[in-house]
Protein backbone atom coordinates (compact mmCIF):
# COMPACT_ATOMS: atom_id res chain seq x y z
CA UNK A 1 0.00 0.00 0.00
CA UNK A 2 1.30 3.67 -0.77
CA UNK A 3 1.85 5.50 2.14
CA UNK A 4 0.46 8.89 0.67
CA UNK A 5 -3.10 9.47 1.93
CA UNK A 6 -5.86 10.02 -0.52
CA UNK A 7 -9.09 11.75 -0.15
CA UNK A 8 -12.38 10.22 0.86
CA UNK A 9 -14.56 9.11 -2.66
CA UNK A 10 -17.28 11.57 -1.75
CA UNK A 11 -15.43 14.57 -2.01
CA UNK A 12 -14.06 14.40 -5.26
CA UNK A 13 -17.12 15.74 -7.06
CA UNK A 14 -17.50 18.77 -4.60
CA UNK A 15 -14.23 19.84 -5.46
CA UNK A 16 -14.91 19.60 -9.57
CA UNK A 17 -17.79 21.47 -9.51
CA UNK A 18 -15.99 24.16 -7.13
CA UNK A 19 -12.97 24.30 -9.59
CA UNK A 20 -15.59 25.07 -12.70
CA UNK A 21 -17.86 27.38 -10.64
CA UNK A 22 -16.21 30.61 -12.10
CA UNK A 23 -16.88 29.85 -15.55
CA UNK A 24 -20.06 28.44 -15.33
CA UNK A 25 -20.88 31.99 -13.71
CA UNK A 26 -19.47 33.85 -16.92
CA UNK A 27 -21.14 32.19 -19.52
CA UNK A 28 -24.24 32.01 -17.67
CA UNK A 29 -24.03 35.78 -17.36
CA UNK A 30 -23.16 36.40 -21.09
CA UNK A 31 -26.51 34.29 -21.93
CA UNK A 32 -28.49 36.26 -20.10
CA UNK A 33 -26.94 39.49 -21.30
CA UNK A 34 -27.69 38.82 -25.02
CA UNK A 35 -31.52 37.78 -23.96
CA UNK A 36 -31.82 41.45 -22.67
CA UNK A 37 -30.10 43.13 -25.46
CA UNK A 38 -32.23 40.55 -27.91
CA UNK A 39 -35.61 41.89 -26.29
CA UNK A 40 -34.44 46.11 -25.90
CA UNK A 41 -33.02 46.46 -29.52
CA UNK A 42 -29.70 46.75 -27.34
CA UNK A 43 -30.80 50.37 -26.41
CA UNK A 44 -30.25 50.69 -22.37
CA UNK A 45 -33.38 51.83 -20.32
CA UNK A 46 -33.13 55.93 -19.10
CA UNK A 47 -31.98 56.12 -15.32
CA UNK A 48 -35.60 56.55 -14.13
CA UNK A 49 -36.50 52.99 -15.16
CA UNK A 50 -33.41 51.96 -13.94
CA UNK A 51 -34.07 53.44 -10.10
CA UNK A 52 -38.03 52.65 -9.93
CA UNK A 53 -38.80 55.98 -11.84
CA UNK A 54 -41.88 55.31 -14.44
CA UNK A 55 -41.05 52.97 -17.71
CA UNK A 56 -40.05 54.92 -20.90
CA UNK A 57 -42.28 55.02 -23.49
CA UNK A 58 -41.25 54.12 -26.81
CA UNK A 59 -39.60 56.48 -29.29
CA UNK A 60 -40.82 57.00 -32.78
CA UNK A 61 -37.90 56.49 -34.84
CA UNK A 62 -37.27 53.59 -37.61
CA UNK A 63 -33.79 52.05 -37.18
CA UNK A 64 -33.30 50.41 -40.11
CA UNK A 65 -33.50 53.69 -42.31
CA UNK A 66 -32.49 56.34 -39.84
CA UNK A 67 -36.18 58.39 -39.58
CA UNK A 68 -39.24 58.59 -37.80
CA UNK A 69 -41.26 55.55 -37.51
CA UNK A 70 -44.62 57.51 -38.24
CA UNK A 71 -42.94 58.76 -41.45
CA UNK A 72 -40.68 56.33 -42.38
CA UNK A 73 -41.87 55.93 -46.62
CA UNK A 74 -39.87 53.05 -46.63
CA UNK A 75 -41.45 50.93 -43.91
CA UNK A 76 -45.14 52.77 -44.54
CA UNK A 77 -45.00 53.48 -48.06
CA UNK A 78 -49.04 54.69 -48.05
CA UNK A 79 -48.13 57.87 -46.28
CA UNK A 80 -46.35 58.61 -50.02
CA UNK A 81 -49.66 57.12 -52.18
CA UNK A 82 -47.83 53.69 -52.46
CA UNK A 83 -49.91 50.20 -52.26
CA UNK A 84 -48.09 48.84 -49.13
CA UNK A 85 -49.18 45.16 -51.02
CA UNK A 86 -46.88 45.85 -53.96
CA UNK A 87 -43.71 47.39 -52.07
CA UNK A 88 -40.54 45.75 -52.16
CA UNK A 89 -39.51 46.57 -48.63
CA UNK A 90 -35.73 45.36 -49.82
CA UNK A 91 -34.98 47.94 -52.17
CA UNK A 92 -38.10 50.22 -51.80
CA UNK A 93 -40.32 50.65 -55.18
CA UNK A 94 -43.30 49.14 -55.99
CA UNK A 95 -42.30 45.12 -56.33
CA UNK A 96 -44.00 45.44 -60.05
CA UNK A 97 -41.49 47.33 -61.04
CA UNK A 98 -38.38 46.26 -58.81
CA UNK A 99 -35.93 45.31 -61.50
CA UNK A 100 -33.75 43.55 -59.34
CA UNK A 101 -36.13 41.11 -57.62
CA UNK A 102 -37.77 40.66 -60.92
CA UNK A 103 -34.91 41.15 -63.51
CA UNK A 104 -36.96 39.51 -66.51
CA UNK A 105 -38.58 43.33 -66.94
CA UNK A 106 -36.05 44.43 -68.68
CA UNK A 107 -36.32 41.88 -71.41
CA UNK A 108 -38.79 43.54 -72.82
CA UNK A 109 -38.55 46.99 -71.28
CA UNK A 110 -40.34 49.39 -69.12
CA UNK A 111 -43.14 50.28 -72.02
CA UNK A 112 -45.83 51.41 -69.65
CA UNK A 113 -43.70 53.95 -67.91
CA UNK A 114 -41.99 55.87 -70.95
CA UNK A 115 -43.37 58.77 -72.39
CA UNK A 116 -41.89 58.21 -75.71
CA UNK A 117 -43.10 61.83 -77.16
CA UNK A 118 -40.76 63.40 -74.52
CA UNK A 119 -37.92 61.03 -73.32
CA UNK A 120 -39.21 60.48 -69.31
CA UNK A 121 -40.62 58.64 -67.72
CA UNK A 122 -44.59 58.61 -68.11
CA UNK A 123 -45.26 58.83 -64.47
CA UNK A 124 -42.72 61.92 -64.22
CA UNK A 125 -43.77 63.57 -67.34
CA UNK A 126 -44.92 66.94 -66.16
CA UNK A 127 -45.66 67.73 -70.02
CA UNK A 128 -48.28 64.96 -70.33
CA UNK A 129 -49.26 65.00 -66.68
CA UNK A 130 -48.96 68.60 -65.25
CA UNK A 131 -50.83 67.79 -62.19
CA UNK A 132 -47.84 65.36 -60.57
CA UNK A 133 -45.92 69.25 -60.22
CA UNK A 134 -45.15 70.00 -56.53
CA UNK A 135 -45.11 73.76 -56.91
CA UNK A 136 -44.01 75.07 -53.79
CA UNK A 137 -41.71 78.22 -52.45
CA UNK A 138 -37.98 78.46 -50.73
CA UNK A 139 -37.86 79.87 -47.84
CA UNK A 140 -34.88 82.87 -47.85
CA UNK A 141 -32.23 80.48 -45.45
CA UNK A 142 -32.77 77.23 -47.62
CA UNK A 143 -31.80 79.17 -51.07
CA UNK A 144 -28.69 79.20 -52.54
CA UNK A 145 -27.73 82.79 -54.36
CA UNK A 146 -27.50 82.28 -58.19
CA UNK A 147 -25.18 84.49 -60.10
CA UNK A 148 -26.32 86.06 -63.33
CA UNK A 149 -25.05 84.73 -66.25
CA UNK A 150 -25.34 86.09 -70.28
CA UNK A 151 -28.19 84.99 -72.06
CA UNK A 152 -25.77 82.97 -73.77
CA UNK A 153 -25.68 79.54 -73.35
CA UNK A 154 -24.23 76.14 -74.67
CA UNK A 155 -25.81 73.24 -75.93
CA UNK A 156 -25.86 70.27 -73.28
CA UNK A 157 -24.21 68.10 -76.09
CA UNK A 158 -24.96 63.83 -76.26
CA UNK A 159 -26.04 62.50 -73.27
CA UNK A 160 -23.17 60.53 -71.36
CA UNK A 161 -23.04 56.90 -72.81
CA UNK A 162 -25.45 54.28 -70.10
CA UNK A 163 -27.94 52.12 -69.90
CA UNK A 164 -31.33 52.35 -72.17
CA UNK A 165 -33.30 54.44 -69.62
CA UNK A 166 -36.19 52.70 -70.83
CA UNK A 167 -35.57 49.93 -68.20
CA UNK A 168 -34.11 52.30 -65.42
CA UNK A 169 -37.12 52.46 -62.18
CA UNK A 170 -34.63 55.13 -60.05
CA UNK A 171 -37.53 57.83 -60.93
CA UNK A 172 -39.71 55.55 -58.41
CA UNK A 173 -37.34 56.12 -55.27
CA UNK A 174 -37.42 58.84 -52.67
CA UNK A 175 -34.62 60.42 -50.78
CA UNK A 176 -35.81 60.79 -46.97
CA UNK A 177 -34.10 62.89 -44.40
CA UNK A 178 -35.01 62.46 -40.62
CA UNK A 179 -35.46 65.75 -40.25
CA UNK A 180 -35.01 69.35 -41.14
CA UNK A 181 -31.25 69.99 -39.01
CA UNK A 182 -30.45 66.85 -40.82
CA UNK A 183 -30.66 68.46 -44.67
CA UNK A 184 -28.76 71.32 -43.29
CA UNK A 185 -25.98 69.41 -41.67
CA UNK A 186 -25.42 68.17 -44.94
CA UNK A 187 -25.64 71.23 -46.92
CA UNK A 188 -28.43 70.82 -48.64
CA UNK A 189 -29.97 74.18 -50.48
CA UNK A 190 -33.32 74.51 -52.60
CA UNK A 191 -33.84 76.47 -55.60
CA UNK A 192 -36.95 76.88 -57.82
CA UNK A 193 -37.81 75.58 -61.51
CA UNK A 194 -37.99 78.74 -63.29
CA UNK A 195 -38.96 80.44 -66.99
CA UNK A 196 -36.10 82.66 -68.00
CA UNK A 197 -34.49 83.78 -71.51
CA UNK A 198 -31.70 81.69 -72.89
CA UNK A 199 -30.60 81.20 -76.37
CA UNK A 200 -28.69 78.32 -77.10
CA UNK A 201 -25.17 79.00 -78.52
CA UNK A 202 -22.29 77.11 -79.93
CA UNK A 203 -18.95 78.03 -78.76
CA UNK A 204 -15.59 77.87 -81.40
CA UNK A 205 -12.74 79.03 -82.00
CA UNK A 206 -12.21 82.64 -82.81
CA UNK A 207 -9.44 85.06 -83.30
CA UNK A 208 -9.23 89.19 -83.66
CA UNK A 209 -8.12 90.72 -86.78
CA UNK A 210 -7.62 94.56 -87.99
CA UNK A 211 -10.78 95.26 -90.21
CA UNK A 212 -9.44 94.76 -93.98
CA UNK A 213 -11.77 97.81 -95.33
CA UNK A 214 -9.99 100.18 -93.02
CA UNK A 215 -6.42 98.47 -93.79
CA UNK A 216 -3.66 99.44 -95.67
CA UNK A 217 -0.16 98.65 -96.56
CA UNK A 218 2.31 101.27 -97.95
CA UNK A 219 4.92 100.26 -100.85
CA UNK A 220 6.89 102.48 -103.02
CA UNK A 221 6.05 102.34 -106.20
CA UNK A 222 9.64 103.08 -107.45
CA UNK A 223 13.14 101.91 -106.15
CA UNK A 224 15.15 104.62 -104.28
CA UNK A 225 16.78 105.67 -100.62
CA UNK A 226 14.18 106.88 -97.71
CA UNK A 227 15.70 109.85 -97.18
CA UNK A 228 13.28 111.05 -94.64
CA UNK A 229 10.35 109.64 -92.06
CA UNK A 230 7.36 111.54 -91.17
CA UNK A 231 5.85 108.81 -89.12
CA UNK A 232 7.09 106.47 -86.55
CA UNK A 233 5.66 102.87 -85.53
CA UNK A 234 2.31 103.76 -83.39
CA UNK A 235 1.68 107.09 -84.57
CA UNK A 236 -2.19 108.63 -85.73
CA UNK A 237 -2.16 109.44 -89.19
CA UNK A 238 -4.80 111.03 -91.25
CA UNK A 239 -5.30 110.68 -94.74
CA UNK A 240 -2.45 112.43 -97.24
CA UNK A 241 0.04 112.56 -94.47
CA UNK A 242 3.77 111.94 -95.74
CA UNK A 243 4.75 108.83 -94.39
CA UNK A 244 8.12 108.84 -96.22
CA UNK A 245 10.48 110.74 -98.50
CA UNK A 246 11.94 108.82 -101.03
CA UNK A 247 15.43 109.75 -103.46
CA UNK A 248 14.34 107.92 -106.77
CA UNK A 249 16.25 108.76 -110.03
CA UNK A 250 12.93 107.68 -111.78
CA UNK A 251 11.00 110.40 -109.99
CA UNK A 252 13.57 113.00 -110.94
CA UNK A 253 13.40 112.19 -114.30
CA UNK A 254 9.75 111.99 -114.45
CA UNK A 255 9.63 115.48 -113.12
CA UNK A 256 12.38 116.69 -116.02
CA UNK A 257 10.29 115.02 -118.94
CA UNK A 258 6.93 116.90 -118.07
CA UNK A 259 9.00 120.05 -118.13
CA UNK A 260 10.56 119.35 -121.57
CA UNK A 261 6.54 118.02 -122.01
CA UNK A 262 5.32 120.99 -121.53
CA UNK A 263 7.54 123.36 -122.88
CA UNK A 264 7.45 121.69 -126.20
CA UNK A 265 3.79 121.49 -126.29
CA UNK A 266 4.07 125.63 -125.94
CA UNK A 267 6.20 125.74 -128.93
CA UNK A 268 4.54 123.06 -130.89
CA UNK A 269 0.85 125.49 -130.38
CA UNK A 270 2.22 128.71 -130.79
CA UNK A 271 3.42 127.23 -134.28
CA UNK A 272 0.43 125.62 -135.12
CA UNK A 273 -0.94 129.13 -134.56
CA UNK A 274 1.48 130.62 -136.55
CA UNK A 275 1.29 128.67 -139.61
CA UNK A 276 -2.69 129.14 -138.77
CA UNK A 277 -2.88 132.98 -139.46
CA UNK A 278 -0.16 133.59 -142.19
CA UNK A 279 -2.31 130.84 -144.48
CA UNK A 280 -5.52 132.83 -143.61
CA UNK A 281 -3.20 136.22 -144.91
CA UNK A 282 -2.18 134.15 -148.12
CA UNK A 283 1.37 133.99 -147.21
CA UNK A 284 1.68 130.40 -146.39
CA UNK A 285 1.31 126.99 -147.92
CA UNK A 286 -1.63 124.57 -146.32
CA UNK A 287 0.79 121.75 -146.34
CA UNK A 288 2.94 123.79 -143.63
CA UNK A 289 -0.20 124.13 -141.80
CA UNK A 290 -1.04 120.60 -141.37
CA UNK A 291 2.37 119.74 -140.76
CA UNK A 292 2.02 122.01 -137.45
CA UNK A 293 -1.22 121.05 -136.56
CA UNK A 294 0.39 117.37 -136.37
CA UNK A 295 3.56 118.36 -134.36
CA UNK A 296 1.27 120.01 -132.10
CA UNK A 297 -0.95 116.83 -131.22
CA UNK A 298 2.32 115.14 -131.14
CA UNK A 299 3.58 117.41 -128.36
CA UNK A 300 0.42 116.80 -126.65
CA UNK A 301 0.47 113.27 -126.65
CA UNK A 302 4.01 113.37 -125.33
CA UNK A 303 2.23 115.68 -122.70
CA UNK A 304 -0.34 113.70 -121.55
CA UNK A 305 2.10 110.79 -121.18
CA UNK A 306 4.53 112.78 -119.11
CA UNK A 307 1.76 114.00 -116.92
CA UNK A 308 0.64 110.12 -116.58
CA UNK A 309 4.37 109.42 -115.83
CA UNK A 310 4.26 112.00 -112.62
CA UNK A 311 0.37 110.44 -111.42
CA UNK A 312 1.84 106.96 -111.86
CA UNK A 313 4.02 108.00 -108.63
CA UNK A 314 1.57 109.39 -106.72
CA UNK A 315 2.13 112.63 -107.54
CA UNK A 316 -0.40 115.58 -108.13
CA UNK A 317 -0.08 117.53 -111.48
CA UNK A 318 1.07 120.85 -110.73
CA UNK A 319 -0.91 124.03 -111.33
CA UNK A 320 -0.61 126.20 -114.35
CA UNK A 321 2.51 126.35 -116.40
CA UNK A 322 5.07 124.14 -114.58
CA UNK A 323 8.87 125.49 -113.46
CA UNK A 324 11.88 123.97 -112.27
CA UNK A 325 11.26 125.04 -108.52
CA UNK A 326 7.34 123.84 -108.53
CA UNK A 327 8.06 120.53 -110.01
CA UNK A 328 11.23 120.12 -107.91
CA UNK A 329 9.02 119.77 -104.42
CA UNK A 330 6.03 118.55 -106.11
CA UNK A 331 3.37 116.89 -103.71
CA UNK A 332 5.79 118.01 -100.78
CA UNK A 333 4.17 120.27 -98.44
CA UNK A 334 5.98 123.35 -97.80
CA UNK A 335 6.36 122.42 -93.86
CA UNK A 336 8.09 119.31 -94.63
CA UNK A 337 10.26 121.39 -97.10
CA UNK A 338 11.50 123.46 -94.85
CA UNK A 339 12.20 120.87 -92.65
CA UNK A 340 14.20 119.02 -94.27
CA UNK A 341 18.07 119.36 -94.50
CA UNK A 342 20.04 121.24 -96.89
CA UNK A 343 22.18 118.20 -98.28
CA UNK A 344 19.14 115.60 -98.66
CA UNK A 345 16.81 118.57 -100.98
CA UNK A 346 16.85 117.20 -104.49
CA UNK A 347 14.26 117.02 -107.66
CA UNK A 348 14.29 112.95 -107.07
CA UNK A 349 12.41 113.26 -103.72
CA UNK A 350 9.12 110.93 -104.34
CA UNK A 351 6.92 111.31 -101.31
CA UNK A 352 4.73 108.21 -100.13
CA UNK A 353 1.43 109.23 -98.56
CA UNK A 354 -0.83 107.47 -96.23
CA UNK A 355 -3.90 106.19 -98.14
CA UNK A 356 -5.98 106.36 -95.02
CA UNK A 357 -6.81 107.69 -91.42
CA UNK A 358 -5.52 105.19 -88.42
CA UNK A 359 -2.60 104.24 -86.47
CA UNK A 360 0.61 103.09 -88.17
CA UNK A 361 1.20 99.43 -86.88
CA UNK A 362 4.06 98.24 -88.96
CA UNK A 363 6.81 100.31 -89.70
CA UNK A 364 9.19 98.03 -92.29
CA UNK A 365 11.98 100.46 -93.21
CA UNK A 366 14.19 103.06 -90.98
CA UNK A 367 16.23 106.09 -92.80
CA UNK A 368 18.61 105.65 -95.28
CA UNK A 369 17.34 101.95 -95.90
CA UNK A 370 17.18 100.96 -100.04
CA UNK A 371 13.43 100.72 -100.70
CA UNK A 372 11.86 98.70 -104.05
CA UNK A 373 8.64 97.98 -105.09
CA UNK A 374 7.66 94.40 -103.33
CA UNK A 375 8.62 95.42 -99.53
CA UNK A 376 6.46 96.13 -97.44
CA UNK A 377 6.89 100.23 -95.52
CA UNK A 378 3.68 100.65 -93.43
CA UNK A 379 0.95 99.30 -92.15
CA UNK A 380 -1.81 101.36 -91.38
CA UNK A 381 -5.21 100.18 -89.65
CA UNK A 382 -8.16 101.76 -87.66
CA UNK A 383 -8.44 99.96 -84.53
CA UNK A 384 -11.47 101.32 -83.63
CA UNK A 385 -13.24 98.82 -85.39
CA UNK A 386 -12.47 95.30 -85.92
CA UNK A 387 -13.77 91.61 -87.03
CA UNK A 388 -13.85 88.50 -85.15
CA UNK A 389 -12.83 85.53 -87.35
CA UNK A 390 -14.51 82.47 -86.34
CA UNK A 391 -13.59 78.42 -87.06
CA UNK A 392 -17.41 76.84 -87.17
CA UNK A 393 -17.24 72.82 -87.46
CA UNK A 394 -17.98 71.51 -90.18
CA UNK A 395 -21.10 69.63 -89.08
CA UNK A 396 -22.29 73.13 -87.44
CA UNK A 397 -21.69 74.79 -90.54
CA UNK A 398 -25.26 74.52 -91.37
CA UNK A 399 -26.68 76.19 -88.24
CA UNK A 400 -24.91 79.20 -88.48
CA UNK A 401 -26.62 81.99 -90.03
CA UNK A 402 -26.31 85.49 -91.27
CA UNK A 403 -27.08 88.29 -88.49
CA UNK A 404 -26.63 85.06 -85.42
CA UNK A 405 -25.95 87.22 -82.77
CA UNK A 406 -21.82 86.88 -81.37
CA UNK A 407 -20.30 87.14 -78.04
CA UNK A 408 -16.55 86.96 -77.86
CA UNK A 409 -14.55 86.77 -74.78
CA UNK A 410 -10.55 86.63 -75.71
CA UNK A 411 -8.20 83.99 -73.79
CA UNK A 412 -7.65 85.28 -69.88
CA UNK A 413 -9.53 87.99 -70.44
CA UNK A 414 -11.17 89.92 -67.91
CA UNK A 415 -13.78 92.18 -68.05
CA UNK A 416 -17.05 91.93 -70.67
CA UNK A 417 -17.33 89.91 -73.64
CA UNK A 418 -17.43 91.61 -76.79
CA UNK A 419 -20.92 91.79 -78.69
CA UNK A 420 -21.49 91.62 -82.43
CA UNK A 421 -23.10 89.69 -85.09
CA UNK A 422 -22.35 87.41 -88.23
CA UNK A 423 -22.18 89.26 -90.93
CA UNK A 424 -20.00 87.11 -93.32
CA UNK A 425 -19.72 83.31 -94.20
CA UNK A 426 -17.42 81.83 -96.19
CA UNK A 427 -18.54 79.92 -99.09
CA UNK A 428 -15.80 77.06 -99.20
CA UNK A 429 -14.30 75.09 -96.32
CA UNK A 430 -10.65 75.34 -94.95
CA UNK A 431 -9.12 72.29 -96.68
CA UNK A 432 -6.45 71.72 -93.62
CA UNK A 433 -8.60 72.38 -90.59
CA UNK A 434 -12.08 71.52 -92.31
CA UNK A 435 -13.77 74.43 -90.66
CA UNK A 436 -15.84 77.22 -92.15
CA UNK A 437 -14.88 80.87 -91.44
CA UNK A 438 -17.63 83.05 -90.62
CA UNK A 439 -16.92 86.73 -89.23
CA UNK A 440 -18.42 89.37 -86.93
CA UNK A 441 -17.28 93.24 -87.11
CA UNK A 442 -17.41 94.47 -83.83
CA UNK A 443 -16.72 97.78 -82.56
CA UNK A 444 -13.80 98.83 -80.35
CA UNK A 445 -13.46 102.35 -79.14
CA UNK A 446 -11.26 102.08 -76.18
CA UNK A 447 -8.76 99.95 -78.11
CA UNK A 448 -9.16 97.24 -75.84
CA UNK A 449 -9.12 94.24 -78.12
CA UNK A 450 -5.63 93.60 -79.56
CA UNK A 451 -5.39 91.86 -83.29
CA UNK A 452 -4.42 88.14 -83.60
CA UNK A 453 -6.05 88.02 -79.87
CA UNK A 454 -7.41 84.35 -79.72
CA UNK A 455 -10.39 83.54 -77.71
CA UNK A 456 -13.60 81.82 -78.06
CA UNK A 457 -17.12 83.20 -80.03
CA UNK A 458 -20.67 82.05 -78.59
CA UNK A 459 -22.76 81.83 -81.98
CA UNK A 460 -26.61 82.31 -81.17
CA UNK A 461 -28.00 79.04 -83.08
CA UNK A 462 -31.43 78.91 -81.65
CA UNK A 463 -32.77 82.07 -79.67
CA UNK A 464 -35.66 81.51 -77.78
CA UNK A 465 -37.48 83.89 -75.50
CA UNK A 466 -38.43 81.91 -72.39
CA UNK A 467 -37.42 78.28 -71.36
CA UNK A 468 -37.78 75.93 -67.93
CA UNK A 469 -34.91 76.41 -66.27
CA UNK A 470 -33.43 74.61 -63.16
CA UNK A 471 -29.95 75.48 -61.05
CA UNK A 472 -27.35 74.05 -63.08
CA UNK A 473 -26.26 72.81 -59.60
CA UNK A 474 -29.56 70.78 -59.60
CA UNK A 475 -28.69 68.49 -62.35
CA UNK A 476 -27.39 65.19 -61.35
CA UNK A 477 -26.22 62.18 -63.80
CA UNK A 478 -27.04 59.14 -62.03
CA UNK A 479 -25.66 56.40 -64.48
CA UNK A 480 -28.16 56.23 -67.46
CA UNK A 481 -30.14 59.79 -66.75
CA UNK A 482 -29.80 63.29 -65.63
CA UNK A 483 -31.76 63.44 -62.63
CA UNK A 484 -33.21 65.96 -60.06
CA UNK A 485 -34.70 66.14 -56.98
CA UNK A 486 -37.93 67.52 -56.14
CA UNK A 487 -39.73 68.50 -52.49
CA UNK A 488 -42.23 66.57 -51.90
CA UNK A 489 -42.35 67.43 -48.30
CA UNK A 490 -39.91 69.13 -45.65
CA UNK A 491 -37.78 66.01 -45.42
CA UNK A 492 -38.78 64.22 -48.80
CA UNK A 493 -37.75 64.64 -52.35
CA UNK A 494 -38.93 62.74 -55.35
CA UNK A 495 -36.09 61.40 -57.86
CA UNK A 496 -37.34 62.95 -60.77
CA UNK A 497 -36.02 62.20 -64.47
CA UNK A 498 -35.15 64.90 -67.00
CA UNK A 499 -33.87 66.00 -70.33
CA UNK A 500 -32.04 68.62 -70.51
CA UNK A 501 -31.02 71.01 -73.45
CA UNK A 502 -29.15 74.37 -73.29
CA UNK A 503 -26.37 75.24 -70.67
CA UNK A 504 -25.06 78.74 -69.29
CA UNK A 505 -23.10 79.21 -66.30
CA UNK A 506 -26.00 79.38 -63.69
CA UNK A 507 -29.15 77.51 -64.91
CA UNK A 508 -29.79 74.49 -67.45
CA UNK A 509 -32.73 74.27 -69.76
CA UNK A 510 -35.45 71.67 -69.04
CA UNK A 511 -37.01 69.95 -72.07
CA UNK A 512 -39.17 67.67 -70.15
CA UNK A 513 -39.05 66.43 -66.14
CA UNK A 514 -40.61 69.97 -64.45
CA UNK A 515 -42.54 73.11 -64.40
CA UNK A 516 -42.17 76.01 -63.51
CA UNK A 517 -42.42 76.71 -59.47
CA UNK A 518 -41.44 73.31 -58.61
CA UNK A 519 -38.58 73.29 -55.88
CA UNK A 520 -35.60 71.02 -56.34
CA UNK A 521 -32.39 70.63 -54.66
CA UNK A 522 -29.27 72.51 -55.56
CA UNK A 523 -26.38 72.88 -53.80
CA UNK A 524 -25.63 68.83 -51.86
CA UNK A 525 -27.58 67.24 -54.46
CA UNK A 526 -24.81 64.81 -55.04
CA UNK A 527 -25.47 63.28 -51.53
CA UNK A 528 -28.98 62.51 -52.59
CA UNK A 529 -27.21 60.67 -55.89
CA UNK A 530 -25.37 58.57 -53.36
CA UNK A 531 -28.25 57.64 -51.65
CA UNK A 532 -30.25 56.53 -54.57
CA UNK A 533 -27.07 54.52 -56.01
CA UNK A 534 -26.87 52.63 -52.37
CA UNK A 535 -29.81 50.15 -53.59
CA UNK A 536 -28.23 49.58 -56.96
CA UNK A 537 -31.74 49.81 -58.31
CA UNK A 538 -32.62 48.49 -61.72
CA UNK A 539 -29.62 46.60 -62.60
CA UNK A 540 -30.22 48.24 -66.55
CA UNK A 541 -28.76 51.42 -65.43
CA UNK A 542 -25.75 51.13 -63.61
CA UNK A 543 -24.16 47.19 -63.62
CA UNK A 544 -23.00 45.68 -66.68
CA UNK A 545 -24.72 42.38 -67.95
Amino acid sequence: MSDVATPRSGHRPIAWLLSRLPSGLVLLLLFAVGLWGHHTGWQAPKFSTLFGGEPAVSEDWCVEHSVPESTCLACHPELAGESAADWCKEHGVPESKCTICHPEILATGIAADWCKEHGVPESGCTLCHPEIARKGEVADDDSVPIVTAADHAVPAGPPKPGKDPATCQKHALKVQFASKEALDKVGVRLGQVIERPMAEAVAVPAHIDYDRTRFARVVSRVTGTARYLGKQLGDAVAAGDVLVLIDAAEAGQAKAELLQAFASHDVAVANEKRLERFVAEGFGKDTDRIQASAASREAAIRLFQAQQAILNLGLPLPEGTPTPDSVAGLGIPEAVLKALPEAIRSANLLPLRAPQSGVVVRLGLVAGDTVDTSRVLFEIADPRRMWVLMDVPQPLSSRILLGARVLFRADRAIGEPVPGHVDWISTAVDDVTRTLQARSIVDNPNGALRANTFGKAQIVIRPTAKVIAVPSAAVQWEGCCHVVFVRLADTVFQTRKVRIGARDAAYTEVLAGVLPGEVVVTAASHVLVAEILKSNLGAGCCEDK
